[in-house]
């Protein structure tokens, strides 16, 4: 590890403690602090320890671990769902794909991962302080220059027809905005939205029939991660778990009938 790269410490209770190694820095604890420089001499994988004997394991930060601990203008996309959607996009290095909105950048750093380095991300904010903190929250973690941000309202984008792999939406009303988009997105490639209630998942259906759009629903789901406390004899779910987040809803382009 090196000043200026992200570290992340662990204690011996599994809390997580994320920050930039800098020199001369320290990491203050409430039972004793640790010297920035012993953390770069260790490295990665090792173990390191307060004077008062707090053990810490040293480590790189996720791609999750990131996503969880940076900071945010808005409730960030939680890594569990934008994984999944990426898998529900089938996104792969080289594709473009396109977003909306950038919210705190989450989403962002996935869609970046799962189509880099060769590939191209545009997002779609229409709040600048939004798009500034997605901007540096990207830039800080890991940055291939493959993401153009676009401060507008993507319903208003004039975009060449057939020119995205896949589009995901973290919009209130996405209906609202897929006129405009529908012609952008490549024939048999998919478009996915992110809503939190479910009344927003049957407004969204009902509008794709009111308006005609070619569109075949191929599934809504929700994602959930239970977590268990394993300690052998000892075996039970952790007790606080991350519930709902959000609905899913793949949409997967075709012809009109």
């Amino acid at each position: 590890m090196n000043y200026g790269d992200w570290a992340l410490l662990q204690d011996r209770r599994g809390r997580v403690y994320m920050f930039r190694l800098q020199e001369g820095g320290l990491f203050n604890y409430h039972r004793g602090s640790i010297r920035h420089e012993a953390i770069v001499q260790a490295g990665a994988g090792q173990f390191v320890a307060t004077p008062q004997g707090e053990r810490f394991s040293i480590h790189h930060p996720t791609l999750e671990d990131y996503v969880l601990q940076m900071p945010r203008e808005a409730t960030p996309t939680y890594p569990k769902d934008a994984a999944t959607i990426c898998f529900l996009l089938d996104l792969a290095p080289g594709m473009r794909v396109l977003e909306a909105g950038s919210g705190s950048g989450g989403l962002t750093l996935y869609l970046a991962r799962a189509v880099g380095p060769t590939g191209r991300v545009w997002s779609y904010e229409s709040r600048p302080r939004h798009l500034e903190r997605a901007k540096r929250n990207l830039s800080e973690f890991e940055d291939w220059g493959i993401v153009s941000w676009v401060e507008a309202d993507v319903g208003q984008a004039q975009l060449q027809p057939d020119s995205f792999d896949g589009i995901a939406l973290d919009l209130m009303e996405p209906w609202t905005v897929l006129p405009a988009l529908t012609p952008a997105l490549k024939p048999d490639r998919f478009l996915v939205c992110y809503l939190p209630n479910l009344t927003q998942v049957i407004t969204l259906l009902e509008q794709l029939k009111t308006l005609q759009l070619p569109f075949l629903l191929e599934r809504t789901l929700e994602v959930q991660h239970r977590e268990w406390d394993v300690r052998p004899p000892i075996a039970h779910p952790k007790f606080q778990q991350v519930g709902h987040t959000a609905f899913l809803v793949q949409l997967r382009r075709v012809g009109k009938e």
